[in-house]
């Protein structure tokens, strides 16, 4: 009887060490950890490393994962994703806030079985943008849950999203709790202090040489920088301008080059984020190919409709959300008309201009005449235009071919023009009204 109870006794304290140490007695010598980073913005570029990261820890073996986390927030639907992969994983999880886990980083925080911070880092403010009921209600749900299942105090988290909530002696209503790492661990929403990584790693009994860290590739970097809501409508815009400033030119250049670039960084980060596909890509070509289609056809028509429909419809189906998509084409669009009004007005007499954007092919064996002194004669004299001038194309002036630039509009072909000024290489034209 004496033997049952010792061994029961020491059963109980064994279960008891094994809880009180943690992750001292799940870690052995030869297990690996794996540090993956959580710094700057929360978006679906970060829920793609992550992904990334945690089938490769879990493919090497994994004993647990370390997550440093250094963010001011972001996304929520980004941040419930990552809580989900955390919860939905079978080795332990810790964060490391080395500097603040703030906004939407608190949940993935409070998602990990142990919260480890540095001094002087912070917790908390994670009230939601747009600051409406049901935007509230359902962020503060999501903290509170996820510190049910952590054991930590649910209340507390969700008064880091919800000023509604009042805890005396914590938090008075009205306001949104942070915490600095003293505070955090006052309350039991972060289990110690640890000043290094090293220091992390002896309360954890993890030794250095079996730590590794998983960093974001330069795809997955790039894909974060393009989803950027600030960066995207600059992409957008950048490659708007250089299109239209193509198709308002004859030959092909710079600009072409540089638009067709912005695009293809745009679609290229968000198919790597997981935001779009091949066939959100084809559409938008598709939709540039109507637009070409339609640069040809007088007035505006059935093609034209359609790429505009192709164009705003790939590139709002490959945004983070409709809204995100319509802000961001509603400020490309003015942004590029904006610069196309700046470059015409301002740089149409630079010589750069010249060479980037209006590049002349004027050889004699296809019937061009070269050379401004020859053309500075031409003014005054009638020809024919050769094709659509929207407002650029080519006109047959006394039996040659000159490139021409409409001063007035569409011209179709076919029709009798003026050239009323010359400047350089540069042939203005207006329609001659036949009487």
């Amino acid at each position: 009887m004496t033997n049952r109870k010792f061994q029961f006794i020491l059963l109980v304290l064994l279960i008891c060490l094994w809880v009180a140490g943690g992750f001292n007695t799940i870690l052995g010598d030869d297990d690996k950890v794996f540090i993956l980073p959580i710094k700057g913005t929360i978006d679906p570029g970060l829920v793609k490393f992550l992904e990334r990261g945690i089938a490769e820890a879990k493919s090497k073996g994994a004993k647990a994962i370390i997550l440093e986390i250094n963010t001011p927030g972001g996304r929520i639907d980004s941040a419930v994703k990552i809580s989900e992969l955390i919860f939905d994983l079978n080795i332990p999880v810790v964060s490391y806030v080395n500097k603040e886990a703030t906004s939407a980083g608190v949940l993935i925080a409070v998602s990990s079985e142990r919260i480890y911070m540095a001094p002087g880092a912070t917790i908390g403010a994670a009230e939601p943008r747009p600051k409406e009921e049901k935007y509230v209600s359902y962020w503060a749900a999501k903290l509170r849950a996820a510190a049910e299942k952590t054991g930590r105090n649910p209340e507390i988290a969700a008064a880091m999203a919800d000023s509604d909530i009042s805890i005396p002696g914590v938090i008075e209503k009205s306001k949104i709790l942070s915490l600095t790492s003293d505070e955090a661990v006052e309350l039991n929403i972060a289990d110690k202090i640890v000043n290094t990584r090293a220091e992390l790693f002896k309360e954890l009994s993890i030794r250095a040489e079996d730590v590794v860290e998983i960093k974001p590739t330069f795809a997955e970097n790039l894909a974060r920088f393009v989803t950027n809501p600030f960066f995207s409508p600059v992409l957008l815009s950048i490659g708007f301008a250089g299109l239209i400033l193509e198709v308002f030119t004859p030959g092909w250049g710079i600009p072409g080059i540089i638009g067709l670039g912005a695009f293809a960084l745009f679609f290229g980060g968000h198919m790597i984020a997981g935001l779009a596909g091949w066939e959100t890509v084809v559409f938008f070509l598709l939709g540039i190919v109507c637009l070409l289609i339609e640069i040809f056809m007088p007035g505006f028509g059935v093609f034209g409709i359609l790429g505009i429909i192709g164009v705003t419809g790939s590139i709002i189906a490959a945004s983070i959300s409709l809204k995100h998509g319509l802000i961001s084409i509603t400020i490309s669009f003015i942004v590029s008309v904006v610069l196309i009004i700046y470059l015409f007005k301002n740089l149409s007499r630079s010589k750069f201009f010249d060479r980037i954007i209006l590049t002349l092919t004027q050889e004699r064996d296809k019937g061009y005449k070269a050379g401004v002194e020859e053309l500075e004669g031409l003014e005054g004299r009638t020809g024919l235009t050769l094709t659509p001038l929207k407002p650029t194309g080519s006109a047959d002036i006394e039996g040659r071919r000159y490139d021409v630039m409409s001063e007035g509009g569409f011209i179709d072909a076919n029709k009798k023009i003026r050239i009323v000024k010359v400047e350089g290489h540069k042939i203005f034209v207006r329609e001659e009204n036949i009487q």
